[in-house]
């Protein structure tokens, strides 16, 4: 008699979410906006996968906030607080990604001038994102993404957000100073993720790999077929950035193009990845528990 079969990979569909600051579609990423809406985010669902992860749409600055950590968080009675990472999938030229106080700036200085009303950019180390980067966003950082960047986030599952500034956009949003003065962390940590060391043994090449207590996230280039082994204990969410790939176990098959997602749930066992012949390599990105 043959083994039973594990569970099988499937393709996830990702749902728009309306945003003051997005676009009218990522056609790229066969990503669509609602006729007459402004589409900013799209989230994958969570049912089966316990991260959040969103490719989000910057056609204007997104309001300077933060978010609280696990401890602040419960302190208000909330599951979880909010740690994230950023992978830059296109950046116009001259956008920018703002990024945790810049040296010499304090808290002191940085809410002072919150509280004035005044633009607090100037207080922020800014960056010019670059597609491939990836930023590492600790709970309590001061952060803002910038117009004309397009990026995949994973985080934890909270929508909890402290909005400091919002560029003075109309309407008006409600700010959160005192919140987010309680939760302002100056984290080491957070900025720019070096590129992973080139590796030349066979399989695939890791361009860039992130890990936290949260979450791992791994940038792939997959050339030729390559086999996998994810921990049997968690599922796992691959996306597919450029290229084309399908993702192959004994229980079935999905073909990945820019834009897709799949899940390979927890216990499917180890899998294939194989570039489409003739397409080049796939570039992939693989996001899991750590």
């Amino acid at each position: 008699m043959s083994a039973p079969l594990g569970p099988a990979p499937r393709l996830l569909a990702a749902r728009p979410v309306e945003r003051p600051w997005g676009g009218h579609g990522l056609p790229e990423f066969s990503l669509a906006a609602p006729a007459g809406t402004t589409v900013g985010e799209w989230w994958l669902p969570t049912d089966d996968f316990p991260l959040l992860v969103k490719v989000i749409d910057a056609r204007e600055n997104l309001s300077i906030q933060l978010h609280p950590d696990d401890e602040l968080a419960r302190a208000q009675g909330l599951p979880c607080g909010k740690t994230e990472a950023w992978l830059v999938l296109a950046a116009d030229p001259g956008a920018r990604i703002f990024l945790g106080l810049r040296p010499g700036a304090t808290p002191d200085e940085f809410f002072a001038a919150a509280v004035a009303g005044a633009d607090v950019s100037p207080f922020l180390a800014a960056y010019a994102p670059r597609p491939g980067d990836v930023y590492f966003v600790p709970p309590g950082t001061v952060h803002a993404i910038g117009a004309g960047v397009v990026l995949l986030e994973v985080q934890q599952v909270s929508d909890t957000t402290y909005r400091v500034f919002d560029w003075n956009r109309q309407p008006r949003r409600t700010l959160h100073l005192p919140e987010a003065r309680l939760a302002l962390r100056l984290d080491a940590r957070a900025g720019l993720v070096p590129p992973a060391a080139l590796r030349h043994d066979a399989g695939p090449r890791q361009q860039s790999s992130l890990a936290c207590e949260h979450f791992r996230l791994e940038v792939l280039q997959v050339a030729t077929p390559a086999a996998i082994q994810p921990d049997a204990r968690s599922a796992e969410v691959w996306f597919c950035w450029q290229g084309a790939a399908a993702v192959r176990l004994p229980a079935g098959e999905v073909r990945l193009a820019p834009g897709r997602f799949c899940l390979m749930p927890a216990g499917a066992g180890p899998f294939g990845i194989h570039p489409r012949t003739g397409a080049g390599p796939a570039l992939l990105v693989r996001m899991r528990q750590p």
